[in-house]
């Protein structure tokens, strides 16, 4: 994965989070009063401590309406599911993970997980296809 899709899929997880959301804006409120000078620092901290937990509850509370509005913030899956369109030439799960994989969507650790995840489920599917034929040829034979 390069850098600069690093980077992307980084801002891309804090927008998406109301914690790092938060922290970035009492920062921005924060940030005046260290810059300032005259201004001891201990002030600082302390305009931080007692503007930051408002402003993340409040976030907490703006991202939940706004996921109740617009179905958003299920989980990883559902979001990237539901939203992401593959080209035609993608037509398998793996496929579509490899994709994700190859635009920098999704880091090496998730694309191994799912794609173990999805080797499990394919070959769990083909062994209940193959007992069910097995299944039809012993009624067939009986």
């Amino acid at each position: 994965m390069s850098l600069e899709s690093r980077i992307e899929a980084g801002g891309r997880r804090i927008l998406r989070s109301p914690l790092w959301t938060g922290i970035a804006v009492a920062l921005f409120f924060v940030l005046p009063t260290v810059v300032i000078p005259g201004i001891p620092l201990w002030v600082s901290a302390l305009v931080f401590v007692i503007v930051g937990p408002p402003v993340i509850v409040l976030l907490y509370m703006l991202y939940g309406i706004y996921g109740r509005l617009f179905g958003l913030f299920g989980s990883d899956d559902e979001r990237q599911q539901s939203t992401e369109e593959f080209p035609p030439e993608i037509e398998t799960p793996v496929d579509q993970l490899k994709y994700r994989y190859a635009n920098g969507d999704i880091d090496e650790k998730t694309f191994e997980r799912r794609l173990e995840e999805l080797i499990e489920t394919e070959e769990l599917s083909q062994q209940l296809t193959e007992r069910k034929q097995v299944e039809r040829e012993l009624e067939l034979r009986s």
